[in-house]
């Protein structure tokens, strides 16, 4: 399940089933009773999230439902998307299992909990967010959603060890770039601290191939962000031009000068913008 977000999510989303069990152990370890069969993947119609997905969601037993969601930069929005996960979520459940929302009688539907695993640089201070105070100062609004957010590096559980995994990819990526040393080095050094060994011994190449490619996709869609902004920038400056009475032949060397392009290069931009 996936997002074009952060490498993060994806290597989430790509070991689920090796961290389905663990994960639910690390956050109820207080449950001995559950094994790997009692849980499901949950895997939501991206028609229903336009086209979005939510890293990790698990059902345990039909009882409990768990959204995880990674994320390297912070942003309170995740608040408002884990809730369309939660409404998709139980959307399919209902249809699924041809439930009736219109029925006098009350629906047996999985409670919900919700988690943020944090790798990013930026300091967290609180465990919890929540609609009710970080969206609406409210305490006493009608509607609120608690998401407990964890951010400490421990080689304790395997939540922590992901963590530190991802910290360490962070500070190899700044090292060598999105290259394939970046993870090579990030593997050796989390299998000799212990963060992650049992998954990682055998699947070095695997995980190698699977950020490799993320890296690709990463660098593809920062590429047409910066363009889409350039092209944005571009335009508005010829329409500028063309309001102010500029020829079309000053324009274009304004846009070759602003933009360090060739003059043929320029005059192809200027008369795709420029309104006739």
């Amino acid at each position: 399940m996936r997002r074009p977000e952060s490498h993060d999510g994806e290597f989430v989303g790509r070991r689920g089933r090796y961290f389905r069990l663990q994960m639910f152990q690390t956050l109820h370890p207080e449950i001995t009773d559950i094994t790997e069969s009692d849980i499901k993947t949950v895997t939501l119609n991206p028609v229903i999230l336009n086209g979005q997905y939510n890293d990790l969601a698990i059902l345990v037993k039909d009882k409990l439902i768990i959204f995880v969601e990674a994320q390297s930069t912070w942003t309170i929005n995740i608040l408002v998307r884990i809730l369309l996960y939660l409404s998709a979520a139980y959307h399919e459940y209902i249809i699924d299992r041809d439930m009736n929302v219109y029925t006098s009688k009350k629906l047996e539907i999985p409670e919900p909990e919700f988690y943020v695993i944090y790798t990013g640089g930026r300091k967290i201070m609180r465990e919890i967010i929540s609609l009710r105070e970080d969206f609406w100062h409210n305490p006493n609004a009608k509607l609120d959603l608690l998401v407990k957010v964890i951010h400490a590096e421990s080689k304790d559980d395997v939540i922590g060890q992901y963590i530190i995994f991802s910290h360490v990819l962070d500070g190899q990526i700044r090292l060598h770039g999105r290259k394939k040393i970046a993870v090579e080095e990030t593997i050796r050094i989390c299998q000799n601290m212990g963060a992650l060994s049992e998954y990682l011994e055998g699947r070095k190449k695997e995980v190698v191939d699977i950020m490799v490619t993320l890296f690709d996709q990463e660098y593809a869609t920062e590429v047409r962000e910066r363009e889409l902004v350039r092209d944005t920038t571009m335009k508005t400056t010829v329409e500028m031009c063309q309001r102010f009475g500029t020829s079309i032949e000053e324009a274009i060397s304004i846009i070759a000068h602003d933009f360090g392009l060739a003059l043929e290069k320029a005059s192809e931009y200027v008369r795709e913008f420029w309104n006739n």
